[in-house]
């Protein structure tokens, strides 16, 4: 198990984890299995997607659930949230997450908090 540190600033932003998941898998001079990623937390979800539709996902759940008109604050983030999930398994090989090319592993947080520490937890 390891774990990687992130500093979140702001609603609905993606941070790519790709590469620091692949560097992580490296370390543990496991070359092949699965990897399960989890994000803490009731509000930070991990997505995989591809990248050339990142901008189309997020305009879409932007507009089926938008932030203002919500009796309790931060209720769309919560929302939001049940559309992505807070773990995600993916295999890997010689190191490299089996995923394909142009996929890319997002950590998202869907509260507005901004330089919020967030722990991503790795399990080999």
């Amino acid at each position: 198990m390891s774990s990687i540190e992130l500093k979140t600033f702001g609603p609905m932003n993606y941070y790519p984890l790709r590469s620091i998941i692949e560097d992580k898998v490296l370390s543990t001079s496991i070359p092949s299995g699965l990897v399960t990623i989890h994000a803490k937390g009731a509000t930070p979800r991990i997505i995989v997607i591809e990248q050339d539709f990142l901008e189309d996902f997020d305009r879409v759940l932007r507009s089926m659930i938008p932030v203002n008109e919500w009796r309790h604050g931060n209720s769309y983030a919560h929302l939001r949230s049940t559309v992505m999930g807070s773990s995600y398994t993916i295999p890997f090989k010689d190191y490299r997450l089996l995923l394909p090319i142009g996929y890319e592993v997002y950590f998202v947080e869907t509260r507005p908090v901004y330089n919020h520490r967030r722990t991503v937890y790795l399990l080999y």
